[in-house]
C-alpha cells in the first residue's frame, strides 16, 4: 500500500521541478513595470506657464517643485513634483495646508491633493495668503514624510 503511495509522490515531485521554474520565468517575464519607473511626463495644457521652480523646498528629500498658473483658468496654481531618485516608501499622499504639521500627524484643516504620481499636475487648493505647507504623507506607516514650506504663490 505505500509502495505506489511512494511512486506517485515520486512522478509528482519530477514533474514540479520542471513545472515551477517554467511557472516562475513565465511570471517574470509578464510582470508589469512599476508605477513611477519610467521618466515622468507632464501632463500640462499648453497656456500653462511656469511661475516658480525649486530644488531645495524639500528639506529631507531631493525634490524638484515646479509651480505653473494657466491663463484660462485665472487664480489655480498647478504642482508638479519630480523626484531625483524613486522613493521606496508606499502610497504617498500629497497634502496642502496653512500650518505646519506637528510630529507625524496632519493637521486637521490639511487638505488632501492627492496621490503622489511622478510627473502629474496637482491643482493647489490656496487660501486667501496664497501660502502654506505642502505635506507628503505615507499612509500605510501614518507618518510625515516631507514638508515644503510654500512663501506666497501669485
Amino acid at each position: 500500500m505505500i509502495q505506489p503511495l511512494r511512486t506517485v509522490h515520486r512522478f509528482a515531485f519530477v514533474a514540479l521541478a520542471f513545472v515551477l521554474p517554467v511557472v516562475m520565468v513565465a511570471g517574470i517575464a509578464r510582470r508589469h513595470p512599476r508605477p513611477g519607473s519610467e521618466q515622468p511626463t507632464m501632463q500640462l495644457p499648453a497656456s500653462a506657464q511656469l511661475v516658480r521652480k525649486s530644488g531645495t523646498l524639500w528639506p529631507k528629500r531631493a525634490l524638484r517643485t515646479e509651480f505653473y498658473s494657466d491663463s484660462r483658468r485665472p487664480g489655480e496654481i498647478e504642482v508638479v513634483l519630480i523626484p531625483a531618485e524613486e522613493f521606496n516608501e508606499p502610497d504617498l499622499l500629497l497634502y496642502w495646508s496653512a500650518i505646519p504639521p506637528s510630529g507625524d500627524s496632519i493637521p486637521a484643516s490639511a487638505r488632501l491633493v492627492g496621490p503622489l504620481i511622478v510627473g502629474k499636475p496637482f491643482v493647489l487648493p490656496l487660501s486667501v495668503s496664497g501660502s502654506g505647507y505642502l505635506v507628503l504623507f505615507s499612509l500605510p506607516h501614518q507618518t510625515v514624510f516631507d514638508t515644503a514650506k510654500v512663501e506666497k504663490l501669485p
